[in-house]
């Protein structure tokens, strides 16, 4: 079958990104053929890919429409995968021409603040969408607009985009905590799938390799608000001295946070890295004993961590979102109470001080990631899906 991939953008950088360039892949392999529909462009967009790749842009909803529908009507496609698409008006007109199927990454269809947040009080927000969200805003500060004349329309769009998506005869996610938070929006579980927005591209070698560097922790993700970074600093700051912190990843706040690094006397502690390509990456997982993930908002999944149990590093981490899916507690990694720096830092020293664990916690981790996410068990379910989608529009 032909899949026509839909996102805002077309480039590797990010999660979602990242996941329709792989599975674009993994459905070639498998005897499909791809092409990207994509709504906006960067000096990051993919030039000269694999597949057709549409830039379905315009200066009205009109002319957008009338550009997806170019597309379709060149490529002919039997379904659509919608991966990360903010504009309601998008997902409606795929879904009038196509069978479609979308993967709800995060929050754009149930949350106006987009990360599900209160940002007065770091707690995490279990209301589901509706007009009681207007009052939490300006209460709990659980979105960035200023205006009410901005906050309307953020509710709009929301509510927008949520109705498109329960036009939709199925819908994926990555956790249980996302299907739980679609059905809390009116979303019929019965539509809902959980699979998780990851798979190993390549075999794995299921043997564990000593960190270079027993005494460093990774970080790896965008140094934005909700990824919880300064509590990872104020984790390290209670750390024996000998404790470093790799930090991979970049982001609006990076300065913001190497200043706040320097103001705990962390600096000569603290690497930051930037973004890094896929070669330094693994270099990173050789270098240190664990991977910290301290979101403060519920990852829908949380890729980064599943990614270092591949490759054979425990996992400490906030209990939020997705994240207890896949970090079994005392068996891959170890979770601590959302932003509390202190039980953060007391996870992770526990860990630093038994090699011996780290060795049994990463080997059942790879054990846990090759069970649980291989390629033909993606691949066989989104066939399925997507042919039971076909069958059932037509």
């Amino acid at each position: 079958m032909k899949i026509l991939h839909v996102n805002d953008t077309y480039d590797h950088r990010g999660g979602v990104q990242q996941y329709l360039v792989a599975v674009a892949g993994l459905l070639a392999s498998g005897g499909h053929s791809n092409a990207i529909a994509y709504h906006q462009q960067s000096a990051h967009t993919v030039q000269d890919g694999p597949w057709p790749a549409y830039h379905v842009e315009g200066g009205d909803e009109a002319m957008l429409v009338r550009r997806l529908q170019d597309a379709i009507a060149q490529e002919q496609p039997d379904v659509a995968y919608i991966h990360h698409v903010a504009s309601s008006t998008l997902v409606a007109a795929v879904a009038d021409v196509l069978p479609a199927v979308a993967y709800v990454h995060g929050f754009t269809a149930v949350c106006p603040g987009l990360a599900k947040y209160f940002r007065r009080g770091d707690q995490v927000c279990g209301r589901p969408f509706g007009w009681g969200c207007v009052p939490m805003h300006y209460l709990r500060r659980c979105s960035s607009a200023r205006r009410p004349s901005t906050l309307a329309r953020l509710m709009q769009s929301t509510e927008a985009l949520r109705q498109a998506f329960l036009q939709l005869p199925r819908v994926l996610v990555g956790s249980r905590y996302m299907a739980d938070l679609l059905a809390q929006n009116s979303f019929s579980p019965e539509k809902i799938t959980i699979l998780p927005p990851h798979f190993l591209q390549n075999d794995i070698q299921l043997n564990y390799c000593p960190p270079e560097e027993p005494n460093s922790i990774l970080y790896a993700g965008r140094l934005e608000v909700e990824k919880g970074v300064p509590y990872l600093l104020q984790a390290l700051s209670l750390l024996p001295d000998h404790v470093r912190l790799v930090v991979a990843g970049d982001g609006t706040l990076r300065s913001q946070y190497e200043r706040l690094s320097a103001e705990l006397g962390l600096a000569d502690r603290t690497e930051f890295l930037g973004w890094i390509d896929a070669e330094e990456m693994e270099h990173c997982y050789q270098r240190c004993a664990l991977l910290v993930m301290p979101s403060i908002c519920p990852e829908s999944f949380g890729k980064a961590g599943v990614e270092a149990m591949a490759h054979g590093r425990p996992v400490v981490a906030f209990a939020v979102g997705g994240i207890p899916d896949w970090v079994e507690e005392s068996v891959t990694g170890l979770l601590a109470k959302p932003t509390d720096s202190t039980h953060l830092a007391t996870k992770i020293r526990t860990l630093l001080e038994d090699p011996a664990r780290q060795q049994i916690m990463g080997l059942t981790g790879q054990h846990a990631v090759v069970e649980r996410y291989g390629a033909k068990r993606h691949l066989s379910t989104l066939e399925a899906i997507f042919n039971d989608v076909i069958v059932e529009i037509k």
